[in-house]
């Protein structure tokens, strides 16, 4: 048995090392790719012994099929996985984690799988919070998702636009193991810096309105449930889960965009391009003028509210 953990990465410095604390002691090895990141991530995985790989995709129009690259990137690290020998992969996300609770067991319920078999867990979803998680009847909650497999040897993945399962292969639910919270679970941190979350979705809907070919309404529809935060239920974490992991390296900020909040540096370019490319009116249908940066610039360039 030879387990791996197979992580794409991109600009993921403030959450590397929370990464890195509770999978690598799963693991006999790490294979990263790069996805051309301009701040300090590759230095932080190579430093941690992980293999790192860079990734170009030639990004023009006619290469566009994968999205936003997840579906190759994703063939790309299962190659590389089988190249070095995997018999097992663990696919989880850079701003993810194991709770420390499946530590103690984890390569023996690993090496309990058979082949094409996946091991699934509870998907933590951090809320505005280090220390709790969402539970209540929301989309949020309750959440199940394939993090580890054992290789069959033949799966790919199949081709989605913009986003893959997590795993390759055979996905239906007679092919999961799936363990309990008390077991262990997966910490999920991307709702914990909440501005930055609402931006990455408003690129999300740009990015599908302009290349997946889908109208304003039917883009807004998809992500509608990202812009719901009342009626949140909560629940606190046991201490345990987190021992050994660090928090990660920026401060939690609220939702309400104020000075000093914090948004990923990379983030805002990408908007901003899309708007010098399009102009700001072609996206006016679009529900993404929450954020405080792109309402501005659609008024500096078209002298008006958005509708």
């Amino acid at each position: 048995m030879k387990i791996i953990a197979l992580v794409p990465f991109k600009n993921e410095e403030w959450i590397l090392p929370t990464y890195l604390s509770n999978v690598l002691p799963v693991v006999d090895e790490v294979i990263a790719i790069d996805d051309g990141s301009t701040d300090n991530s590759r230095k932080i995985m190579e430093d941690a012994g992980v293999k790192v790989v860079g990734y170009e995709i030639k990004r023009d129009l006619e290469n566009l099929k994968a999205g936003w690259y997840e579906w190759t990137m994703r063939q790309e690290l299962l190659r590389l996985g089988r190249e070095a020998a995997g018999t097992h992969f663990v696919i989880l996300d850079a701003d993810e984690t194991f709770t420390t609770n499946f530590l103690p067991h984890a390569r023996e319920l690993i090496a309990n799988l058979k082949p094409g078999q996946k091991l699934a867990m509870q998907w933590l979803a951090l809320w505005k919070s280090y220390t709790h998680y969402r539970h209540d009847h929301t989309v949020w909650s309750n959440n199940w998702k394939d993090f580890i497999v054992a290789d069959d040897g033949t799966s790919d993945y199949p081709y989605t636009f913009g986003g893959c399962q997590r795993t390759h292969g055979c996905n239906e639910r007679h092919t999961w193991a799936n363990l309990n919270i008390e077991h262990g679970a997966v910490l999920h941190y991307q709702f914990s810096q909440w501005n930055n979350f609402q931006l990455k979705q408003c690129n999300y809907r740009m990015h599908e309105f302009i290349h997946a070919g889908h109208s304003a309404s039917q883009t807004n529809g998809k992500h509608s449930i990202t812009l719901l935060d009342h009626n949140v239920g909560l629940q606190k974490m046991p201490e345990s889960w987190t021992t050994g992991v660090p928090v990660p390296n920026y401060p939690n900020f609220d939702s309400s965009w104020s000075e000093g909040s914090y948004v990923r540096k990379d983030m805002l370019p990408e908007s901003m391009k899309h708007f010098d490319d399009y102009g700001v009116e072609h996206f006016e249908e679009l529900d993404i003028w929450h954020v405080p940066q792109l309402r501005e610039r659609f008024i500096k360039d078209s002298g008006r509210e958005p509708k």
